[in-house]
């Protein structure tokens, strides 16, 4: 399956399969990165944000109970049904690429892990640009900066099991600089960039399984050996982390970059 579209679909399905787990344990780890993006951009009273990979939601309730007007769009179905709980949220089931808005709509374009997945990263910053205001921002967040990696290290020891089904190239977008040459590219002008920490505390193996085994990355993983021996292989990779009363902490960073149109 290739394509923008079926890219879109493929990585829908896979994070359609946990979407509900991974809304109950995982999503709110980055609660840390929105409130930054959220001061950094200014989002408040009346403007217009379009969060895009929107997942289930929970950046949209943020900035909704700050005055916003909400808008999310998701190649998954299962994100897109929970994401549309939000109140007045006008959630959508599409692609990066596509994006099914008219040109100057938002104030605020915010992607936390999500222009990664499309297959031309410049082509989907450029497609947010479009939809942005004169004078408006586009965010992208992400796994990486100067901190540490923790949970990510856990995820790829249980992925790197299985056959690499990545659809995309892989970009090193967490290194400074590199997000801001894209945004440039794509027409927007860096004004801002930082790293935040997003640490994870899972309180028992029950809720740490959970929550990572929900990953889209690791469903084609878990079809390729079971879901046995990636729940061993996550145990196993996690270990380190592990506290006497069995509860976990992982320290984990991300790197935001803001441009403004």
């Amino acid at each position: 399956m290739s394509g923008p579209e079926g890219v879109a679909r493929t990585y829908g399905r896979r994070w359609s399969t946990g979407s509900g787990a991974r809304a109950e344990h995982y999503a709110l780890m980055s609660a840390p990165a929105w409130e930054v993006v959220a001061d950094a951009t200014g989002i408040g009273d009346g403007i217009a944000v379009l969060d895009v990979c929107c997942g289930s939601g929970e950046f949209l309730t943020l900035v909704r109970e700050r005055g916003a007007h909400v808008a999310g769009i998701d190649a998954a179905e299962g994100m897109v049904a929970l994401a549309r709980r939000v109140d007045s949220a006008d959630v959508r089931l599409g692609s990066l690429e596509a994006l099914p808005w008219p040109d100057a709509t938002f104030d605020v374009v915010t992607g936390f892990n999500g222009f990664q997945f499309a297959p031309d990263m410049g082509d989907a910053l450029a497609e947010a640009a479009r939809v942005v205001r004169e004078g408006g921002q586009v965010a992208v967040c992400n796994w990486g900066g100067d901190g540490p990696q923790e949970l990510m290290a856990v995820t790829e020891a249980a992925r790197s099991l299985g056959e690499d089904t990545t659809l995309v190239p892989r970009l090193p977008i967490g290194e400074p600089g590199v997000v801001e040459a894209m945004l440039t590219a794509a027409g927007l002008t860096p004004t801002a960039a930082g790293d935040v920490a997003v640490p994870w505390a899972p309180p028992d193996d029950a809720t740490l399984l959970r929550g990572l085994m929900s990953a889209g990355s690791l469903v084609p993983t878990i079809e390729q050996i079971g879901a046995d021996a990636v729940r061993a292989a996550i145990l196993d990779a996690a270990a380190p982390h592990r506290a006497a009363d069995g509860s976990y902490l992982f320290a984990s960073t991300f790197r935001w970059v803001v441009g403004r149109y």
